[in-house]
Parts: C-alpha cells; sequence; structure tokens
C-alpha cells in the first residue's frame, strides 16, 4: 500500500514539473512574438554589402539590412545617398529583414 501511494505521488511530481517546463516555453515564445512587428525607417541608400545585404545610413549611422531574392530588381533601380524608406522586421538572430522598400517623397 505504501508503495502504491508512493509511487502516484512520484507521478503527479514529475507531471506537474513537466507541466511548468512546458510553461516556461510558451511563455518565452511569446516574448518573441513582438520582436517580429514591422517597424519604418528612412535612411540614405549607401549600396549593396553582399549578395543578401545592403548598407544605408541612418542619423549618419551605418545600419545593415538582410534581403530576399524578391527585393534584388528593385534594389538595383537605387543610386547612392538614394533618400529610402524601409519596413522591417528583426527576426530571432537579431537581424534586420526588409518586408518592403522604396524611394522616399
Amino acid at each position: 500500500m505504501k508503495k502504491t501511494i508512493a509511487a502516484s505521488f512520484l507521478i503527479l511530481l514529475f507531471s506537474v514539473v513537466l507541466a511548468a517546463c512546458g510553461t516556461a516555453d510558451q511563455s518565452k515564445k511569446g516574448s518573441g512574438s513582438s520582436e517580429n512587428q514591422a517597424q519604418k525607417e528612412t535612411a540614405y541608400y549607401v549600396g549593396m554589402a553582399d549578395t543578401h545585404t545592403i548598407e544605408v545610413k541612418v542619423d549618419d549611422q551605418p545600419v545593415s539590412f538582410e534581403f530576399s531574392d524578391d527585393f534584388s530588381d528593385v534594389l538595383n533601380k537605387f543610386s547612392e545617398n538614394d533618400k529610402v524608406s524601409i519596413t522591417y522586421f528583426t527576426n530571432d538572430k537579431g537581424q534586420k529583414e526588409i518586408k518592403e522598400i522604396e524611394k522616399a517623397k
């Protein structure tokens, strides 16, 4: 009888511990979603840093933005010092990824 009660208690204890671990992971994922909100920046286009990164100047400070192949044609239309408006989000690695880019008015 004592072994049955002890075994039941251990099963209950492990269940509580496992449930607590699952809650911690969910709360971390929930806080990371705010980083994926779109942000907007006006900057001056400097040029291509490599095949998937551009550099712009914001307040005379260089800032890098990652882009996908979808933006290659658009980026080829910009010249150095063109004023651009960039909509972007910050990914899980802390990189700024372009959602939209266009010449600023």
